[in-house]
């Protein structure tokens, strides 16, 4: 029998209580447990302190819709500096690295983020906690060296992949879990790659688990079209309802319920009077009644509500993917005042769009509306999708009538006519170039004959769907007189009575002057349209439309951005893409800017990025002679003492009156 000494004794009864504490079963503990008990706040206002979800009480509702299992994929989104870093990606991945031990995917915008996050965000964490004894001592991070994968005490490794390099670099890794930051900034495929975006290559990885996988995604909103925005929108679009101290209504305050603060005179006196109200009662909420609200919110989901009694009605959808999002009202650690102070201040910065720009994704967690410039950026591709299924020249059959416009140049004439349906919709039915041969007649007699031969094609009209015979010729043509005008002028008097010049207004056209609207009709005014007026030249013996070009042309964009199942969309004839690529860089030529000018304040302004632009000038105008025809969006009411004629009713009698006898 082997007499051991003191020192082995002790030396084996250590080993046997590891041992059997090993062969134990351990209870694992959910995400919330783990986070309270084992994550100490590495920096910030409760830098040294234990974790505690009464602090931030989203906090705790993210963490039991997590632990509850129901969800593979958990996307989260709320305001900067809320805690979502920490709430929604260091913690879970420190979750599955070390309660479960398991190797987990990082995925980040580029390898040198991963650096930054591993040493801002993820170390600073280990560090305050004691799992700081599992950092590598060897390797990648372990001395703040280049990090790709680190491997950690108890086998588990962390393997940061990136949204760019080679698809090579992701696909020879497998996970069950998937955490990813900064998701918008992934959102593009790789240049080279003929597999699917960055972010779908990476859960990839977890394919092999089924059911059992785990993303979880995080980032603060970006645009309505971004990876975040949309997950959101496609998974539960969950919500946290408050009950209302007042009115005990559970209700979700947003952007609009934060009132007092507009009529504030200073950015302190916005502090002190900013409040959020009840959606339901409208009575104001103190800093104290807001906090004792969060503490009991509830998550509701898409479909969901809390009744009176206090009990969840409706099902979840059946959605994979948990949506998970919190907003100002949410973040205690702002008060009613300190978020009122910013609005005060957002509104009166002198670049305001970009204060609110950030107002909308920082504060508010919503997607940022795509700005005017935005709206009207448009890029060719994108036309080619608008053709319907009627060849060209071919008018549909639901027509209300056509418009035209004619654009004027030294050695080509550009026209272009448009169909108007109910709804009203807009076809663009035929479109063209008549040679202008200054060379050999002069321009003044070649612009001439050009004209002319448009107006025997127009005046012949277009084909209406398959029948055979009937034909429509537009009800008014807008012929740009901008360049030589006298001709234009000489060919409208000679010509049927829906011919008529007009003079394009805007910061970008030939002529310095600025459009101005008129405040009534007179001896020289006849009529005042939407971004556009009338005038009886006495001494030219015609009419003449001046037209804001700058409102027409946003106008024409627009409608080229509408989908074409809305009301106002523009579409084109079927044809081969390549045939509409001419087009398409004519309605691209412009783009538009905003600019401060002295007097008038922000002006919109159409800068010309090429010179062709002959059809975009075209469409304007024939897009406000539509309006001139009785084309509206939006219904108007009848006036009652001069009813408004229909485009055929002016086609019929375009010859007998001219376009100031409306």
């Amino acid at each position: 029998m082997t007499i051991l000494s003191p020192n082995m004794r002790h030396v084996v009864r250590n080993d046997l209580h590891w041992f059997l504490k090993q062969s134990r079963p351990r209870r694992i503990r959910t995400m919330r447990e783990f986070a309270e008990s084992e994550i100490v706040i590495p920096d910030g206002p409760f830098v040294g302190r234990r974790f505690r979800c009464e602090r931030q009480p989203y906090t705790g509702l993210w963490f039991d819709a997590v632990d509850s299992g129901r969800w593979s994929r958990c996307v989260a989104t709320g305001p900067t500096q809320s805690g979502k870093t920490l709430t929604c990606f260091v913690i879970p991945m420190l979750y599955h690295l070390f309660e479960l031990s398991e190797t987990v995917i990082c995925g980040v915008p580029d390898m040198d983020m991963a650096g930054d996050k591993w040493r801002e965000d993820i170390l600073p964490a280990i560090e305050q906690s004691r799992f700081r004894d599992l950092l590598p001592r060897r390797g990648g991070g372990s001395r703040g060296g280049r990090v790709e994968s680190l491997q950690f005490g108890n086998g588990a490794t962390l393997k940061f992949m990136s949204g760019g390099g080679s698809d090579k670099s992701r696909a020879g890794f497998t996970s069950r879990v998937v955490v990813i930051t900064e998701t918008d900034g992934m959102d593009q495929p790789g240049a080279t790659s003929r597999e699917s975006d960055k972010i779908t290559q990476l859960e990839a990885r977890t394919r092999a688990y089924g059911r059992r996988k785990r993303i979880y995604m995080e980032c603060t909103v970006s645009t309505e079209q971004g990876r975040t925005w949309q997950e959101y929108l496609h998974g539960t679009r969950s919500r946290i309802l408050l009950p209302c101290p007042h009115c005990a209504v559970w209700v979700t305050p947003e952007r609009e319920h934060l009132v007092g603060w507009r009529e504030a005179e200073s950015q302190s006196e916005a502090r002190a009077t900013g409040r959020f109200g009840c959606p339901s009662c409208g009575e104001m909420w103190n800093d104290e009644e807001r906090s004792e609200a969060n503490q009991k919110g509830r998550i509701a989901h898409v479909g969901q509500s809390i009744n009176a009694e206090g009990k969840l009605c409706g099902d979840p959808p059946a959605a994979d993917t948990l949506g998970f999002r919190w907003s100002a009202v949410n973040n205690l650690f702002l008060t009613s005042g300190d978020v009122s102070a910013d609005e005060w201040r957002a509104g009166r910065t002198p670049d305001e769009e970009n204060a609110e720009r950030e107002m909308c994704q920082f504060v508010w967690c919503l997607p940022v509306a795509p700005s005017k410039l935005e709206e009207t950026s448009l890029v060719a591709h994108e036309l080619m999708s608008r053709m319907m299924s009627l060849p060209r020249g071919i008018v549909p059959e639901d027509v209300e009538g056509l418009t035209a416009g004619v654009d004027i140049g030294k050695y080509l004439l550009h026209w272009i006519v448009v169909a108007w349906s109910p709804g009203p919709k807009a076809h663009i039915v035929d479109y063209g170039r008549i040679e202008v041969a200054s060379e050999d007649l002069g321009v003044e007699q070649a612009i001439m004959v050009a004209l002319r031969e448009f107006k025997d094609l127009a005046l012949s009209g277009w084909p209406k769907g398959t029948s055979k015979g009937e034909h429509t010729a537009p009800a008014q043509v807008w012929v740009d007189a901008g360049y030589m005008t006298p001709v234009v002028y000489a060919f409208c008097r000679e010509s049927n009575k829906r011919f008529c010049p007009a003079i394009g207004r805007g910061a970008a056209q030939q002529h310095s002057q600025w459009y101005n609207r008129p405040k009534s009709t007179g001896s020289v005014v006849k009529h005042i349209g939407e971004g556009y007026h009338v005038s009886w030249l006495r001494t030219e013996r015609l009419h003449l439309v001046e037209v804001d070009a700058d409102h027409w042309k946003t106008w024409v964009h627009q409608r080229l951005s509408t989908p074409l199942e809305s009301v106002g969309a523009i579409s084109l004839f079927q044809t081969s893409p390549q045939e509409h690529l001419a087009l398409a860089k004519h309605l691209t030529a412009e783009v538009k800017t905003e600019e401060f000018v002295a007097g008038k304040g922000v002006v919109v302004k159409w800068e010309r990025l090429r010179r062709q632009n002959h059809w975009f000038d075209a469409l304007y105008n024939a897009s406000a002679a539509g309006h001139y025809c009785g084309v509206r969006l939006v219904k108007e009411q009848p006036v009652k003492r001069r009813p408004q004629r229909t485009l055929a009713e002016m086609a019929a009698q375009s010859k007998e009156g001219g376009l100031g006898d409306r």
